[in-house]
């Protein structure tokens, strides 16, 4: 599924056009997208070095909690 892009100016406006979007989406639909959230998530907490090994009871339904270590980030 492609996921939109939205474009503007303001915070604000693209706030409300990604809620509007999540909204028109069926439940299924919603469903899917948290799973795939959840595994990104997971995906990065797993990535840094620095946190410990999410226990294999988080796999089923739990949440994946804050880096005990967060990566710093790029300076610009």
């Amino acid at each position: 599924m492609m996921r939109p892009v939205f474009k503007s100016r303001y915070k604000a406006d693209l706030d409300e056009q990604q809620r509007r979007y999540y909204w028109s989406l069926t439940p299924h639909e919603r469903l899917a997208l948290a799973v795939r959230l959840n595994q990104q998530a997971r995906m990065i907490y797993a990535v840094n070095p620095a946190n410990p090994p999410l226990p294999t009871a988080t796999i089923d339904g739990g949440r994946v909690l804050k880096s005990a270590a967060p990566l710093p980030r790029r300076g610009r």
